[in-house]
């Protein structure tokens, strides 16, 4: 957890499902800083995305946010899942040394 997660977190918190880009201005963050700890938190199980076609995806706090926020849940103990390396930035098996 960095601090910009506890920022975002809160802002979910007060201010209902948002973007990324309302969380960014009224946080003052920069917004790739946002999308990229918004989905980190998502993979966390932290933060719900939902898809909304061709209008901006909205983002909400889950009840593991919550508990986090309140002081029920250690950020230590819940670490969120690597991303999945695409196919173009894998080595080929000769190239690994097996």
């Amino acid at each position: 957890m960095v601090n910009e997660d506890d920022r975002i977190l809160e802002y979910l918190d007060r201010e209902g499902a948002s973007s990324w880009w309302e969380i960014a201005h009224d946080c003052e963050l920069l917004g790739g800083l946002v999308r990229t700890r918004l989905t980190v938190l998502a993979r966390a199980g932290w933060v719900a995305h939902y898809n909304r076609d061709e209008l901006d995806d909205h983002w909400s706090i889950t009840t593991w946010g919550l508990a986090y926020l309140k002081g029920h849940l250690d950020a230590d103990l819940v670490r969120p899942l690597p991303a999945l390396r695409p196919p173009h930035a894998t080595r080929p098996g000769q190239w690994a040394g097996f």
